[in-house]
């Protein structure tokens, strides 16, 4: 599609995407679309499998009352077809033909067996960019193996670096290996557009590796640096670190704060404050009053001095003293006080979007907020609520969709 200049407000032109991705790439097609780019989200005619993922709003299941699909579709529009059949196929094409992105997470080589690859798509539509978010990406002997959030964890290496040091590696809470890929996905899909526009008009395919996109995000445990350096794994700390002493979340009276002490100063106030709340002399160490590798031989014994000391404060006591004394204290947060967190509040991070069946929902404003740029807020899409919008763009009469709906391809 040639370029058009964004609309007022957004951030992104509306560049046509075609979204067939799974859960491992759904968070790339909602960052676009939140950003203003026109996301069709590419159904099934009995909908997105993620239609049927609890929780339900009120507990009640219904094509549109997953919480998770509402959230992570906000902002899209959707069609339905169904791409195994010879109708469904030829459809998809004509739509691929008219826009300008496709992203999908498919096993490898099951869109090449519909003759919806890239290859095939690009020779009707020389400007389409088609971004692929798979497991282990598309080449090397890993290609075709079966994954999930818990593979993709332990295979990327995160879970070596988390949990315990006793204990075993820990898979990170939800479903964290979605978000990188998708992300890296997004960045690509922007830089692909923009050089497609700025360039020869060509497309391009992205290839991206959910395995590979996980590591960048842990790099800053530098686990190859030690790995090349020592010969060391880097070991897992749980909530506390080797490196700053003490980091971590403490106990409170109430719940857990979270703590850091990088400088001399901030150990100096710390310490000092520590002792006018217990009377504990230890915490006067000329030994700990070094930097912070001096005090790692001492890192349990600062820890069981550090936690009788938060235990005797709540969190928010702590937090406020702290920020008195220069001091890195921060409560950790559950949902509920994010809801009511009155930084959040001052900076809009919450907005009501309504639903006509799931009814008026607080969502997270998930992108960046200005004066100039906001992103778009409307609800999740029913189940093809755009099929004779978008089909009959594409030229196809009421009498047309009417026979592809009894044949099932839409």
């Amino acid at each position: 599609m040639p370029f058009q200049a964004p609309e007022d407000g957004v951030l992104l032109p509306p560049y046509r995407i075609l979204d067939l991705t799974g859960p491992e790439g759904v968070f790339c097609g909602k960052l676009l679309a939140d950003y203003g780019a026109e996301v069709i989200k590419v159904e099934t005619p009995a909908g997105d499998p993620t239609r049927q993922r609890p929780p339900f709003i009120g507990d009640e299941p219904g094509t549109e009352r997953s919480s998770y699909f509402l959230f992570y579709n906000t902002n899209k529009r959707s069609v339905t077809v169904d791409l195994e059949s010879p109708d469904g196929q030829n459809l998809f094409k004509k739509l691929a033909a008219s826009s300008d992105v496709i992203i999908e997470s498919f096993s490898v080589g099951y869109m090449k067996s519909l003759g919806l690859d890239f290859d095939s798509l690009k020779t009707d539509n020389p400007g389409l960019i088609m971004a692929s978010i798979t497991p282990f990406g598309q080449t090397g002997p890993w290609k075709d193996y079966k994954s999930s959030d818990l593979i993709s964890l332990a295979a990327s290496g995160f879970m070596q670096i988390t949990g315990d040091p006793d204990g075993p590696p820990l898979r990170q809470g939800n479903e964290q290996s979605h978000f990188p890929g998708s992300q890296h996905g997004a960045t690509a899909i922007m830089g692909a557009l923009v050089y497609r526009d700025m360039q020869d008009g060509q497309g391009q395919y992205i290839d991206v590796s959910m395995q590979e996109a996980l590591i960048t995000y842990y790099t800053d445990a530098h686990p190859a640096l030690a790995w090349m350096q020592r010969g060391e794994n880097v070991t897992r700390v749980g909530t506390n670190s080797t490196l700053v002493i003490p980091l971590g979340a403490y106990p409170s009276k109430d719940g857990w704060i979270s703590a850091g002490i990088i400088t001399p100063r901030e150990w100096e106030n710390l310490s000092n404050w520590m002792y006018e709340v217990t009377g504990n002399e230890e915490i006067l160490n000329d030994d700990y009053k070094g930097g912070n590798q001096d005090r790692a031989p001492y890192n349990d014994i600062i820890t069981a001095l550090v936690i009788d000391f938060t235990t005797r404060f709540t969190s928010e006591e702590l937090f406020h003293q702290g920020q008195e004394r220069n001091l890195v204290f921060i409560p950790v947060n559950t949902v509920a006080d994010l809801l009511g967190d009155p930084q959040l509040e001052a900076s809009n991070f919450w907005f009501d979007l309504d639903h006509s069946e799931a009814g008026t929902l607080k969502y997270p404003l998930g992108v960046f907020d200005s004066e100039e740029v906001s992103p778009v807020t409307k609800p999740a899409p029913h189940l093809g609520q755009d099929n004779d919008a978008i089909y009959g763009d594409l030229g196809l009469g009421e009498s047309e969709l009417a026979v592809l709906r009894i044949q099932g391809a839409i």
